[in-house]
């Protein structure tokens, strides 16, 4: 899997909410440029928080049940504020048990720079441009840097 010290180029939420591709770019000076293509699919939840800059140093899995230990909390407030998380239930517990019963995983992703995320999805993989299906019903999310 290429992603530490790519940087974050953007990220695309596909068939509504349902796959996340994360683009990331290796361009530092003195080096070719390579680009990554990572995709969570069928994804439960996912949230991601200063974006901007960002230099993906981890993306590692962790248990279902530490991701909710560690977001729990703000992954209630935001169900009751905006909804849209697959198998939802206000029981952390019950919601950990629907997600692992159903093949659910949970995956950190950390940056050198402020960004910080995760995704609870059934499968995370590298992808190649060529691999990348679903155009339609996509919302991208790219970032400009020098």
């Amino acid at each position: 899997m290429r992603y530490h010290d790519f940087r974050l180029a953007g990220y695309e939420v596909r068939d509504y909410g349902s796959r996340i591709l994360l683009h990331l770019v290796d361009d530092y000076p003195g080096r070719p440029k390579e680009e990554s293509l990572i995709e969570f699919s069928e994804v439960a939840a996912y949230h991601f928080v200063h974006t901007g800059g960002a230099i993906i140093t981890d993306l590692m899995e962790l248990p279902i049940s530490d991701l909710l230990l560690r977001v729990g909390d703000p992954l209630t407030g935001w169900w009751h504020q905006h909804g849209g998380y697959h198998l939802w239930d206000d029981d952390r517990e019950t919601y950990r048990a629907k997600l692992t019963g159903s093949g659910y995983r949970a995956w950190s992703i950390g940056s050198a720079i402020g960004f910080e995320g995760f995704v609870i999805a059934k499968t995370m993989a590298q992808k190649e441009p060529n691999q990348i299906t679903g155009a339609n019903s996509r919302y991208a999310i790219q970032f400009d840097h020098d």
